[in-house]
């Protein structure tokens, strides 16, 4: 359908935490929007999404929202780690597993004698059941007689377009995010989905801009004014990482913030990653692998802040830590981010009064420090953004502008940017090509302190000798 022909896009996001229906323009303007909780059940027989439930609110929500501006398009955007596995009727064969499910220690074990090497997937096995592979392996072995039933196998964004109307299909970034089962260089399926005849069962892999359907008739209120086209979806994350893709960068180094930092590299090589240091793959929609980093950012900067308001923290309060040598070591979770082998062995050296002015500062230098650390796993060289809670950081931002002066740091004031970048496709042409979306930004000028370089370097030595 043409762009200008196109009045509404209803963009189904689902987040492990809450579910949305956002309703976006043709010029990507928020309209609208409904919002529920995810609900996840314990179990029997493991702990699962209700993926009735979700459903059942995005097809109430897309009828609501189009008596507002008709939904021309439907596009699902959600987590990652998920999969459905159907029998020949389309009805599920097991519950959609969450993957924070614990699998039993026999499946632990019996993985990890077939799991596929780093060197292929460019991702290790996550715990609990975030790695895709790892969730079918328990699936096949603990549930013999269900998963015999089992005939088609969709990713999760894709399994929720099937339920509101599309085909069954499968698509690039779900099967590329983390999960063991895409050998991203060939694009093709990796060696365990081959070897245990897991691919055989997928539903085909399909463009994410792709229309695969009409929302049901039966899901339509009677005076259901759009076109209602289901198009195949996309993972979350990717999803982010397209919208700033249209909106012109042809390099990108991405940081998305929140509980977690990840950075996404245009430029990265994917075969230099290093297991060690947190980097893995990502496959964007075009099918091209993109080198990512990551540490508990978030996580970490709540614990140094002790309370305290980021607010709190000043270049003044910066200076005064770096005059009296104090530092924040890794890592404060149990992961070590780029600094191998320090999980838990996070400290703080040198003299920190107990204000929160002072805490405050501490924690926005060790995350500007550990993030320009993950780049560095990258050999990160492109001009930087950053989304999320963090691009409200001013501090943080000119931090990382000083610690990166040859790259250009600014901040995004996007707000939802998964669902906009979802809504992207909607506005695609059928061959792929992307539209020009203006993304606004604030550019940050590096900030003033003498003697960061020597601050970075002897934290850096002492971080490492730490860590062993």
């Amino acid at each position: 359908m043409p762009t200008s022909d196109l009045r509404g896009v209803a963009v189904v996001d689902i987040g492990a935490t809450n579910s949305k229906v956002i309703l976006f323009d043709a010029d990507l303007r928020i309209i609208d929007q409904r919002k529920t909780e995810t609900i996840h059940q314990e179990g029997p027989p493991y702990r699962h999404v209700d993926s009735q439930r979700i459903v059942d609110f995005a097809a109430s929500a897309i009828g609501e929202l189009d008596a507002i501006l008709p939904v021309d398009a439907i596009v699902v955007s959600a987590f990652g780690s998920t999969l459905a596995c159907v029998d020949d009727q389309g009805a599920l064969a097991t519950p959609i597993m969450d993957y924070l499910a614990e699998p039993p220690a026999a499946i632990v074990e019996g993985y990890a004698k077939i799991e596929p090497p780093f060197s292929e997937t460019f991702c290790n096995t996550a715990p609990a059941a975030l790695s895709l592979g790892r969730q079918l392996y328990w699936l096949e072995t603990a549930f013999p007689e269900a998963f015999a039933r089992v005939r088609s196998i969709m990713t999760w964004s894709q399994y929720l377009a099937f339920r509101l109307g599309g085909r069954m299909t499968s698509e690039i970034t779900a099967l590329g995010a983390f999960t063991q089962l895409l050998d991203p260089l060939k694009g093709d399926f990796s060696s365990v989905a081959k070897r245990r005849g897991w691919t055989e069962r997928f539903a085909p892999i399909t463009p994410a801009w792709a229309e695969v359907g009409e929302l049901k008739r039966a899901l339509r209120p009677p005076n259901f004014a759009g076109r209602g086209r289901v198009l195949c979806g996309v993972h979350d994350s990717d999803a982010n990482y397209l919208r700033y893709l249209a909106s012109g960068f042809s390099e990108l180094a991405l940081l998305s913030t929140g509980t977690w930092i990840i950075g996404f590299e245009s430029g990265a090589d994917v075969r230099r990653l290093d297991i060690a240091r947190d980097t893995f793959s990502f496959t964007d929609v075009f099918g091209r692998p993109v080198g990512c980093c990551r540490f508990f950012g978030g996580g970490e900067f709540e614990k140094l802040l002790a309370g305290a308001s980021p607010a709190a923290a000043s270049l003044a309060g910066i200076e005064a830590l770096m005059a009296r040598a104090a530092f924040a070591l890794p890592s404060f979770s149990d992961t070590g981010g780029p600094f191998p082998g320090s999980g838990g062995a996070g400290r703080i050296e040198g003299a920190l009064s107990d204000s929160r002015p002072e805490r405050a500062s501490l924690a926005t230098l060790y995350t500007a420090l550990m993030t320009s650390e993950a780049l560095d796993a990258l050999d990160s060289s492109s001009p930087i953004v950053v989304d999320g809670p963090f691009a409200r950081n001013d501090l943080y931002c000119a931090l990382l502008a000083a610690l990166r002066p040859r790259q250009p740091v600014a901040s995004s004031l996007l707000q939802e940017g998964t669902a906009a970048g979802a809504a992207v496709l909607a506005l695609m042409s059928p061959a792929g090509d992307l539209p020009e979306r203006p993304v606004e930004l604030k550019r940050h000028e590096p900030a003033p302190l003498a003697g960061l370089d020597a601050y970075r370097s002897s934290w850096r030595a002492m971080a490492r000798a730490a860590a062993g």
